[in-house]
């Protein structure tokens, strides 16, 4: 078994509140890490972010919480910083169940509640070492893969990313040697599905849009062209990073349509299809050929799953709307009842006035 020397490893830590930055500072320092760096504003957190390569980050998110979280996407994403998988540890004082779970969604390894002890932070420690969890990738999402057994159905499948903490604690000459290969080996595998995440976001958006009931019947789905908009430019800018010209001038071509739809309301069925198949040609033209083929059943899934929701939705609106019509009825009907319990004096009192 490789011995674990914490000492190795570079930290960056982040807390606005100096004495809470002490508190964390200390408990690193017993848990065994000697190089500690620490800041105390998000503009120091961004630089050292971007110019250093910390090992373990860990971060407080209490007080500047949406943008520590924007921080974390950025070095996930691959905008900022040498390694998008380095292994990061948010802490907070908030209990909020929003708080925690926008925590969560932003890509970190782990998130910590204090006040916390010594022992406690240590077998986190241990865990994103020895039990760190592959990443998943979507088109809004890259971090580690949190699905249960039973939701691990769709063609997403996890990606084993670097975990440069481990090899440093335990001393692991070889993947230390090998970091920066395999680094940019798994950027590419992330770029890859991300890509193919993003393309199948527009096509899954406008199936929606254009499918129809078993009873062919279409429920209402109003098309969000500024959705569309957003994850068009995100796929361009994707390929652009990627050097592949001729699938980002198709990527252009597919926003110059998404543009013409002005807010949808009266987007017409040749231009959807057209979005959809440029879609997925930009996709094809990454891959030199491969399509969304794989995809397909994902994609049906999507789209089936996204109308059930939506008429689950609608339904349970039409029974609001029928239950508040009904009470409105009974209302009515006890105020006529009052009226006709109190006889002729209120209207005779009007009379005079």
């Amino acid at each position: 078994m490789a011995e674990t020397d914490y000492a190795r490893a570079s930290v960056l830590l982040f807390d606005p509140v100096h004495a809470n930055q002490r508190t964390t500072r200390y408990a690193l320092f017993e848990i065994g890490f000697r190089q500690i760096e620490t800041v105390s504003s998000l503009a120091e957190f961004k630089t050292m972010l971007a110019d250093s390569a910390p090992t373990l980050v860990v971060a407080e998110s209490s007080a500047t919480d949406a943008d520590v979280f924007n921080l974390v996407r950025a070095v996930r994403r691959g905008e900022l910083g040498a390694n998008p998988f380095s292994v990061i540890l948010l802490t907070t004082w908030s209990r909020d169940t929003g708080h925690i779970r926008r925590a969560i969604e932003c890509g970190a390894d782990d998130v910590i509640v204090r006040p916390f002890s010594t022992m406690f932070a240590e077998e986190r420690v241990k865990t994103l070492i020895k039990g760190r969890k592959d990443f998943i990738v979507t088109s809004d999402y890259i971090g580690p893969d949190r699905r249960k057994d039973a939701e691990r159905g769709s063609d997403a499948p996890p990606v084993s990313v670097p975990n440069i903490l481990k090899a440093t604690v335990e001393n692991d000459f070889e993947a230390l040697n090998e970091a920066n290969g395999w680094i940019q080996e798994a950027k590419e595998t992330v770029r890859a599905e991300r890509l193919r995440r993003l393309a199948m976001r527009i096509v899954v958006t406008v199936e929606l849009h254009a499918s129809k009931h078993k009873a062919d019947e279409a429920l209402p789905v109003k098309l969000d062209t500024t959705d569309l908009l957003r994850t068009g430019r995100e796929l361009k800018a994707q390929l652009i990073k990627a050097n592949r010209r001729e699938a980002a001038e198709v990527s252009e071509a597919l926003l110059d349509q998404i543009k013409a739809l002005g807010d949808g309301s009266k987007a017409p069925a040749s231009s959807l299809n057209l979005i959809k198949e440029l879609a997925m040609g930009a996709y094809a033209a990454f891959t030199n050929g491969d399509t969304l083929e794989r995809s397909k059943d994902e994609i049906g899934r999507t789209v089936s799953n996204l109308r059930k929701r939506l008429q689950a939705k609608a339904d349970a609106a039409q029974r609001r709307a029928e239950l508040a019509a009904e009470q409105a009825r009974q209302d009515a009907d006890n105020g006529t009842a009052d009226g006709a319990g109190q006889g002729e004096a209120p209207g005779i009192k009007r009379a005079a006035m």
